[in-house]
């Protein structure tokens, strides 16, 4: 099964060339942020080649290895999602020999996540691409500029005071 790939978007520039009128799309803040992160995704695509890792994926297989036997339901809180989202990222893991299930012992209905020890080098490799990826991103800003970015973030993602 391919994974499904973020599509690029085009940047604002290339889509007024064509003729297409944003009117006050790109004052809003959400529409801004998630222009940025399509942008991100599409590169991290690039970026893990055939390695087959969505963002997600990768983000999974990170929480799983730094925390074996986790739960699908505390994995999901720590993403902030509902465990029927990370259903389809984790078959998927799991088809690929990368993860697997256990069912615990003290609750029959939950299953712990490990990291499959062969799936170690994969990871290793995936996490180095990463972290060269993630470098250039922060390399489009300036030190200032990416703890300000980090602390306006976490103001949006914090919510209403």
């Amino acid at each position: 099964m391919k994974p499904l790939r973020v599509r690029k978007p085009r940047p604002l520039r290339d889509a007024a060339d064509r003729g297409i009128a944003f009117d006050e799309l790109p004052s809003y803040v959400g529409y801004q942020v998630r222009r940025a992160q399509a942008k991100i995704f599409g590169e991290f695509a690039d970026a893990l080649g055939a390695m087959d890792f969505t963002p997600g994926s990768f983000g999974v297989l990170t929480l799983i290895r730094a925390n074996p036997g986790i739960t699908q339901v505390a994995l999901a809180a720590a993403f902030g999602v509902d465990k029927s989202t990370l259903s389809p990222v984790i078959v998927r893991l799991e088809k690929r020999g990368l993860v697997r299930r256990r069912v615990l012992e003290r609750d029959r209905r939950c299953q712990a996540l490990h990291l499959e020890a062969s799936a170690e080098t994969v990871f290793l490799a995936a996490r180095e691409r990463v972290r060269d990826y993630e470098a250039s991103v922060a390399a489009r800003l300036s030190k200032g500029e990416q703890r300000e970015l980090a602390r306006l973030l976490a103001k949006l993602e914090a919510g209403a005071a």
